[in-house]
């Protein structure tokens, strides 16, 4: 797997997260049990040198106690900031393209990650399937999508290029 330099300059750059809409396989939008709540926000950053970032978070104020601060205070709970844990996103590492993905889609692989808020995903490779097209108002929009047999979910993500 690697990242040919025609796909790197499509991708490389600052991604904002515009929608979030994870699914179930039947294509039926979910509507509980949201890990990042019903509209997170995110930036996702590709560098053409074969790198990424992908920062993810709710923005449900059940989800996310506003008292809290880093580094954390005594006062602050465990159980507040699992909460916020619970419904955060973050980790970095490699990134590359499966063979015969193109311009305008195909198959990413994010990792091996050096870095995650789940332990587990750290060493590890995310597979994500991708396109790239060019939304109405002119705006390149990333759109990232999975499936989860596991889990029965298929996730959907629009990202929007920060210019």
């Amino acid at each position: 797997m690697v990242l040919p330099k025609d796909i790197a300059t499509v991708l490389s750059g600052a991604w904002v997260l515009l929608n979030n809409t994870p699914t179930d396989l039947n294509g039926v939008p979910l509507t509980t049990d949201l890990p990042l709540g019903s509209k997170p926000v995110g930036i996702l950053t590709y560098h053409a040198t074969g790198h990424m970032s992908a920062n993810l978070a709710s923005t449900d104020p059940d989800q996310r106690p506003m008292d809290l601060t880093y580094p954390s205070k005594p006062n602050q709970s465990d159980a507040e900031w699992a909460l916020v844990g619970k419904h955060t996103l973050a980790y970095a590492g490699g990134l590359s393209v499966k063979e015969g993905s193109t311009c305008e889609n195909g198959t990413l692989y994010h990792g091996p990650l050096t870095v995650a808020n789940v332990p587990s995903w750290v060493g590890t490779s995310q597979e994500r399937n991708y396109t790239v097209f060019r939304a109405d108002e002119g705006a390149v929009v990333l759109h990232i999508y999975t499936r989860d047999e596991v889990n029965k979910v298929m996730g959907n993500l629009f990202w929007e290029r920060l210019d």
